[in-house]
């Protein structure tokens, strides 16, 4: 399933290489970086999970009658889950390869920026997955592997703001990284992740 997406996406983005001098279809290659707000909620009443992250691609763009946009950029996504016990303190860290699949309505005729909004999907495949637990008394840390995490897959909803420099973009973007409990297991748990990026992107 993944990888007959990846082939539709690459497809679509060498159509708008060979069409971009129409201005029906343009594309943008380009990186992307920023800071992850991180928050894991058990489902077991105790208190949540939060800390911070990281994350870092290449990716390209391809934008249709400046007005729809669909953006891939595998990332490379540190995330640290944290919280308070008696006598220590546990952290979940999750090193992750990250495919996210952005689809977003771009105000593209504006000449200087366009602001978008949009939604998308993200697929994650756990590189490793450990739980730390710091105590407090004599400072030692003991770090353990979870078991079963393997790959994940999120709801993305958010925008940002593309500026327009000549033939490069400058793009700073917000999104919500979601993972909501089933409905019909009011004991799962549930991750909120919020991305604070800024993508840099060549527009031939």
């Amino acid at each position: 399933m993944l990888n007959k997406l990846l082939v539709v996406i690459c497809l679509i983005a060498a159509t708008g290489f060979a069409q971009c001098g129409g201005c029906l279809v343009s594309t943008r290659v380009g990186v992307k970086a920023g800071l992850i707000l991180c928050n894991y909620y058990p489902g077991d009443s105790s208190n949540a999970l939060t800390g911070t992250g990281a994350h870092f691609g290449f990716g390209m763009g391809t934008d249709f009658l400046k007005l729809i946009s669909l953006d891939v950029t595998p990332q490379i996504m540190s995330t640290n889950y944290s919280r308070e016990e008696t006598s220590f303190e546990r952290t979940y860290a999750y090193q992750t390869i990250y495919f996210p699949v952005f689809v977003s309505l771009k105000a593209g005729m504006l000449p200087l920026v366009s602001p978008y909004i949009g939604f998308g999907l993200g697929f994650g495949l756990i590189m490793s997955a450990n739980e730390i637990h710091r105590f407090y008394d004599d400072n030692d840390t003991t770090m353990t592997p979870i078991p079963g995490a393997s790959a994940t897959a999120y709801l993305i909803v958010g925008g940002g703001v593309e500026v327009k420099l000549l033939k490069f973009r400058i793009v700073p973007e917000f999104t919500a990284q979601l993972q909501p409990r089933p409905e019909d297991d009011p004991n799962a748990a549930e991750t909120k992740n919020f991305h604070l990026s800024l993508g840099l992107y060549y527009a031939p």
